[in-house]
């Protein structure tokens, strides 16, 4: 089969990754369609076994972004009209308007009830829409469930390994006794109006550097002033290594505390953006993460669960946990190339 797919953030292309690999060793011919980014471009480097094109971008990095909607559907009109895929994935549904103009069957994998805009302008058009089974929207009859999160595609212990080599790369890091500080960007649409751990990061700094090495990872290197002793620029592929050596993760972003979460790292996630299933899920059947929408709120039981992390007996009771979650849910690379290679219904 020829597959075609789209990869609109980093975080798409760990997803994908895998599932890519195994498709092509199968025998499949697969392009990826990426976006203009820095980062992306080093993963496609890194992960050398996919194949991708990234349209060039023709008006700049602050276009309005419905500009760059219309020339991203353009661009992937023109290679599905050239490169002729059987079907069509993607994690936005971003090219589900393209695909069925040119009558290609698409699927959509969505982990992310809050996404209404993406809802309504790309789900009437997907085919079939896959989600997780703690996915809380009912999107109709196009919607197929399974059994687990978008995370373990690539963080399943079958597929991911603490490198030992992995401090010895980054000198900066005295040990692996740090505390990791994931600060998202806010500079999305359904970012507005909301708030994550703020000014109250100082104080949370200023109480823990005694006793932990602050490692502060920002998207778009937005370190607050002041703080810039604490930040650390890890190389993309690093990412994962760096949240399971650490000792804990404080996160505004919510794919961080799910990262964490997989890895049996505990953390304690601060943002008052709309629920998701996979958060609800890690913190109330499995007590892995800490919810919190008000930052002093979250950062007080950021401090608490903290104390009693020193116990080993409590930082193991994480890691089976963690595993214990993991057998629960199914293989999702051996789900998504079912779901991808099947005849459609």
């Amino acid at each position: 089969m020829r597959i075609l797919i789209e990869a609109h953030h980093p975080a798409h292309i760990h997803f994908w990754k895998y599932p890519v690999r195994e498709l092509i060793d199968r025998g499949h011919e697969v392009l990826m369609i990426g976006r203009d980014r820095d980062v992306m471009r080093r993963l496609l480097e890194v992960y050398d076994w996919i194949p991708a094109e990234i349209p060039t971008r023709r008006t700049g990095k602050n276009k309005f972004p419905l500009v760059e909607m219309l020339e991203r559907q353009w661009a992937v009109a023109q290679a599905i009209r050239r490169f002729k895929p059987d079907v069509i994935a993607s994690l936005m549904g971003s090219y589900t308007q393209s695909a069925k103009l040119l009558g290609v069957r698409n699927l959509v994998f969505t982990d992310s009830e809050f996404q209404h805009f993406n809802h309504r302008i790309a789900h009437p058009f997907a085919d079939e829409i896959h989600t997780p089974d703690c996915f809380y929207k009912d999107l109709g009859r196009k919607q197929w469930r399974y059994q687990g999160i978008h995370e373990l595609i690539f963080l399943s212990p079958v597929r991911f390994v603490r490198d030992a080599s992995f401090l010895g790369r980054y000198p900066q890091l005295q040990s692996d006794h740090y505390i990791v500080l994931r600060l998202s960007a806010w500079n999305t649409f359904h970012d507005l109006d909301h708030v994550g751990i703020g000014d109250q990061v100082y104080s949370f700094v200023e109480r823990v550097k005694n006793d932990y090495q602050i490692v502060i990872s920002a998207e778009e290197s937005k370190v607050p002033p002041g703080l810039e002793e604490h930040a650390l620029t890890v190389a993309p592929e690093d990412f994962h290594q760096l949240l399971a050596h650490s000792q804990f993760v404080l996160s505004e972003g919510a794919s961080t505390a799910s990262e964490a979460a997989c890895l049996g790292v505990p953390c304690v996630y601060v943002n008052s953006t709309e629920a998701r299933g996979y958060l609800r899920l890690l913190e109330d059947r499995y007590q892995l993460i800490r919810g919190f929408s008000e930052p002093v709120t979250g950062i007080a039981a950021a401090l608490e669960w903290l104390d009693s992390l020193n116990d080993p007996a409590v930082r193991l009771q994480f890691v089976e946990v963690a595993t214990g979650f993991v057998e629960d849910s199914i293989d999702l690379v051996d789900y998504v190339i079912e779901q991808l290679t099947r005849e459609s219904c």
